[in-house]
């Protein structure tokens, strides 16, 4: 049996054409209804507090006692209010080697994959001044 190559051509995308035009919808189902739900009025609160009032005021009482949930949820508040720190590796140390290498030093390093001895840098030195 021979490659057919017009399999599935008549489901392809055309060019120019994106598979998913609308993109991500905007809004999630679940976080409309918990959204939708958290602004309504608890019933039988004496206070007329909503579910997010309630929640809110919660989340500060665990936070302020000595309990095992405390750090969690000082740091939940922290995300909510300040925004999640921003996450990242440290490779000062990495960058800082590289930014102090040569444009020589570095395609050795692609050629050969390791970095020149202190006599090849001398020679790659004096190949780049020439």
């Amino acid at each position: 049996m021979a490659f057919d190559p017009s399999i599935g051509k008549a489901t392809q995308f055309r060019k120019g054409q994106s598979g998913n035009a609308g993109g991500r919808p905007k809004s999630r189902l679940l976080s409309e209804a918990l959204r939708n739900r958290l602004a309504e009025t608890k019933p039988h609160d004496s206070l007329g507090r909503s579910y997010a009032q309630i929640v809110a005021e919660n989340l500060i009482e665990i936070a302020c006692s000595e309990g095992p949930g405390a750090v969690h949820a000082a740091s939940e508040i922290a995300d909510r209010i300040e925004g999640r720190a921003p996450q990242s590796i440290a490779i000062s140390e990495l960058t800082a080697d590289l930014q102090s290498r040569s444009d020589s030093e570095l395609q050795f390093f692609l050629d050969h994959n390791r970095w020149p001895s202190d006599e090849e840098r001398m020679l790659l030195a004096a190949v780049s001044s020439a």
